[in-house]
């Protein structure tokens, strides 16, 4: 099969992998049919992921169907179509019977706090991901959730990872009925918090970025009100304005890790701090 392979930081190849194989009776086989690649591959990308190995495969966002599954495999038939949720869990383990997936002690011996996750190093469990033609899906009946017939596999695909996150971040703010709710970042993750936050109560809605195309998005797909934060002084100060100088209730953060900068810029910064001088 053909597959995304790792070949070192900014180094990344589509070469020829063997087809993985039924490891556990639990296991299955999925057949790719859309990927997705995540902000989060960047991380790998750019080597900033501990235990990153050459030759493995990236995809934590994907959907298929089912090619083959193992002998104790109930759920899952050969041919159904699903979504699989990017972390790896076993459904019964101490984390998993609290709702904490990510946490599953039974799926990553490489970590005593950090699950599995399906193609984001061996510090995640070493599992290959999506990004390629076969995926190994171990415990099969667990995670794989089937897509309904009248589903189509790009809005399937959302679903494995791009919007649960923003949902699950509009979940952390414990929006009340009537909040108001600002969201910094109008990317995928950012326009489906904003989304959710309706969803929860809210009743204004704001999005902050410097992309108009993004912001426009977040005003037709979201139906926030937007705010290009390059066009103000400080935006912090402008967002109390708008507030009546009351803040927002809630802040969502959707603008990701590596936005504030590459290391050299913090090192530089942090040498003229010490130094009295301005960055």
């Amino acid at each position: 099969m053909r597959a995304m392979v790792y070949r070192g930081p900014y180094k990344i190849r589509v070469e020829e992998k063997d087809i993985p194989k039924i490891e556990h009776p639990n296991d299955a086989i999925v057949r790719v049919t859309t990927g997705a690649i995540c902000g989060s591959d960047l991380h790998l990308y750019h080597g900033m992921m501990p235990d990153t190995r050459v030759g493995m495969t990236f995809g934590h966002e994907f959907i298929g169907v089912v090619h083959e599954v193992g002998s104790s495999v109930q759920n899952l038939a050969v041919g159904d179509r699903v979504m699989v949720p990017f972390n790896v869990y076993c459904g019964s383990c101490y984390f998993c019977a609290r709702g904490l997936y990510s946490n599953c002690h039974n799926v990553n011996p490489n970590a005593t706090a950090v699950g599995g996750i399906y193609g984001y190093s061996h510090t995640c469990g070493g599992y290959d991901g999506g990004q390629s033609e076969y995926v190994r899906v171990p415990f099969a009946d667990v995670g794989p959730g089937l897509i309904p017939d009248w589903m189509d596999e790009e809005d399937a695909v959302l679903l494995t990872d791009a919007l649960p996150t923003g949902y699950f971040g509009a979940q952390l703010g414990d929006i009340a009925q009537g909040d108001t709710v600002v969201v910094f970042g109008a990317g995928p993750v950012g326009l489906f918090a904003a989304k959710s936050s309706w969803l929860m109560g809210a009743g204004r809605v704001i999005v902050i970025d410097h992309l108009e195309y993004r912001l426009e998005k977040a005003r037709t797909f979201a139906h926030a009100e937007t705010y290009n934060f390059a066009e103000y002084d400080d935006i912090v100060v402008h967002l109390k304005k708008e507030t009546d100088y009351l803040g927002a209730d809630v802040v969502i953060d959707a603008v990701g890790a590596e936005a504030d900068g590459n290391f050299l810029q913090h090192v530089t910064s942090s040498k003229l701090k010490l130094q009295g001088g301005s960055p």
